[in-house]
């Protein structure tokens, strides 16, 4: 397959937008050209051929008249005068024979040479005659023959001068229909050329900018923790080299995430036994089995065993962590009584409140029915909740746990858009609220992927494993529930978790 990069798509489209423009170019120039030609044509012929037919009419006139007062003045300045006259209408009648172009205007002139002759021949015998100062005897037929030769001669340079004159309104015509032509098949290339460019311009931009928000989208999937998606590879351009790439990069990660979480699995493995072995023995010094131990000493072991039960914690976390990412976790799903559940993990951990003097409250409805769960685990997830909330919440706070049963439309819309309802009629959702030092909002989603934690210096921020509210969410999930967290109107947050309650089987 040839490789259709995206620098011949660019240079393809400038390619065609150009040759474009330059048909456009090409067509104006040349039409350009041509009316060029008209111009230069109306300018140094038409106009002038008609000025020149115009004059040759006042030289025609002129002449008429002076020979008309040399006749009866017989005074040779009229005579001079007419003959300037008919020397000038000859050299016009010369030029206009010279730049004559077609035959009627040819034989126009011809004509208006034949007749002036006609008139100069008929008016010598006058002329000589009134030189001699010799009387003419009135002649009817030689004047009307004279008035006739005139009238043809002034009707042939009319027709001259108007056949130039329609000449001359033609090609004004074929100027004004050339340019509006013009005019019209520019507009069309530039319109073909505007919509080609647009299309270009849209469906090029829609081929990058598809695939990049694809890219964008699998990018923050892969950021939120999901290795396993991939994109579709369609094209075999760059986009296509960089969604391959993509795909490779996806493919590492999940290697090297598999290889990180099968080393901390053996790793809390390999440790839990001796801890355990620690702890034991810890345990025993404290009971003195090994013999008396002071009061420091016992101090000492107090703090070890402490941190030892930590430790216990943050491997189990990782244990599980491991166990969900590897799809091992195993569940005992029985019905039981969430009411039960949220007051036993209250009570558990009402002994730490009050040494904090943190005040644990806790409403519910009237559940009459049992929910099929895993005890254990929702019992995990209620400790962890509370365990954050005591963790962060000042002395002399208080935590309120609210149980309520909320209609499957009031669910949040993110947990509606994964399409997870199920024929789900309503769901039991647990608020745990605190008065502590908040979560700003853009930690919302982030806090439950796994070893995030919250940077909240300067507000009494303490620090754990960042695996607990990841696991919580697992098991959340995998009850068919969700999980999310919300500000308090004055301060603190708001933990919620659902679980399914009542099925719409209609």
């Amino acid at each position: 397959m040839i490789k259709n990069n995206l620098w011949k798509r660019i240079l393809f489209g400038y390619i065609a937008i150009v040759l474009f423009m330059l048909a456009m170019s090409f067509y104006l120039i040349f039409r350009l050209n041509y009316l060029n030609k008209v111009t230069d044509s109306i300018m140094r012929a038409d106009i002038p051929f008609v000025e020149k037919g115009e004059k040759l009419m006042d030289s025609l006139l002129e002449q008429i008249r002076n020979e008309k007062k040399y006749i009866i003045t017989n005074d040779n300045a009229f005579l001079d005068l007419f003959g300037q006259k008919k020397r000038e209408f000859q050299e016009r009648l010369k030029y206009l024979e010279e730049s004559v172009t077609n035959r009627e205007k040819e034989t126009l002139i011809n004509q208006i040479k034949e007749l002036h002759k006609k008139y100069l021949f008929m008016i010598s015998k006058e002329i000589i005659l009134a030189g001699k100062e010799e009387i003419i005897s009135p002649d009817a037929r030689y004047e009307d023959e004279k008035k006739m030769i005139l009238d043809r001669l002034t009707e042939s340079i009319n027709k001259l001068i108007l056949t130039t004159q329609a000449e001359l309104i033609k090609k004004i015509g074929l100027f004004q229909e050339i340019g509006y032509k013009a005019t019209k098949i520019s507009l069309v290339i530039i319109l073909f050329a505007v919509l080609f460019g647009a299309f270009f311009a849209y469906f090029f931009t829609r081929s990058i900018c598809a695939p990049v928000r694809i890219l964008k989208d699998a990018t923050e999937r892969i950021a939120h923790g999901d290795l396993d998606y991939r994109i579709e590879v369609t094209s075999n351009d760059e986009i296509g080299t960089l969604g391959t790439a993509f795909n490779q990069m996806c493919n590492k990660l999940k290697e090297m995430d598999q290889m990180k979480t099968d080393f901390v699995s053996n790793i809390s493995h390999n440790l839990k036994t001796p801890l355990t072995v620690i702890r034991e023995a810890n345990d025993l010094l404290l009971e003195k089995i090994a013999g008396p131990i002071s009061g420091s000493q016992e101090k000492l072991l107090n703090i070890t065993r402490e941190e030892a039960i930590r430790l216990t914690i943050m491997i189990n976390d990782l244990l599980d962590i491991s166990r969900i990412e590897a799809g091992l976790m195993r569940y005992n799903f029985q019905y039981s009584d969430i009411q039960d559940i949220v007051r036993k993990s209250a009570d558990e951990i009402r002994f730490l409140a009050e040494s904090k003097h943190i005040h644990v409250q806790w409403t519910s409805g009237d559940f009459m029915q049992n929910i099929l769960l895993d005890r254990d685990k929702i019992a995990q997830v209620m400790d962890n909740l509370l365990s954050n909330a005591i963790k962060f919440t000042p002395s002399g706070g208080s935590i309120t746990i609210t149980l309520s049963e909320v209609d499957s439309e009031n669910v949040p819309h993110y947990f509606a858009e994964q399409n997870r309802l199920n024929n789900i009629h309503s769901f039991v959702r647990v608020s745990i609220s605190d008065t502590g030092i908040g979560i700003p909002v853009e930690c919302h989603k982030m806090i439950f992927d796994k070893f995030q934690q919250v940077n909240n210096k300067g507000k009494g921020g303490m620090r754990g494993t960042g695996l607990g509210l990841s696991i919580a969410k697992h098991i959340v999930l995998d009850h068919g529930g969700d999980i999310w967290l919300e500000n308090n109107n004055e301060k603190g947050s708001t933990f919620h978790f659902t679980l399914p309650f009542r099925y719409d089987y209609s």
